[in-house]
């Protein structure tokens, strides 16, 4: 949903489906344990040759054994995505960002998601949990 790159923020959030879930990352009980979040993710990028938040959220997920799948919209952001395989998390990075996201409360509910509950071509279940 692009909410861990940095590009959206409490003055600048996403239109469409995803402003109801900016709405409650930037307000209310989620912003401070989010900006923590970002915060935690900005001091591990400036560490590794100011790396982007998007290429910190691409280790991160792979640091956990997934294999991400990011979107990019231009040739700058596909170049980004791929930098983030030239440098790795650390053990005290990832329990950093962990500790940190542990107290950003879930900000879509599943059962009021405004996005697909399933895949009209695979059958695909989007939330599980």
């Amino acid at each position: 949903l692009g909410f861990l790159t940095g590009k959206y923020n409490k003055g600048n959030l996403p239109s469409g489906p995803r402003k109801a879930a900016a709405k409650k990352l930037f307000e209310g009980e989620s912003e401070v344990a989010f900006s923590n979040l970002i915060s935690v993710m900005q001091t591990i990028a400036n560490k590794n040759k100011n790396a982007s938040l998007s290429q910190v959220a691409l280790n991160w997920t792979r640091a956990k054994g997934t294999i991400p799948i990011p979107g990019a919209r231009n040739l700058r952001q596909a170049k980004q995505n791929l930098d983030a395989l030239n440098w790795n998390l650390t053990e005290d990075d990832v329990r950093a960002l962990d500790q940190a996201s542990i107290a950003v409360p879930p900000y879509i509910d599943p059962a009021k998601s405004p996005f697909a509950k399933k895949d009209i071509q695979t059958g695909l279940v989007m939330f599980d949990s």
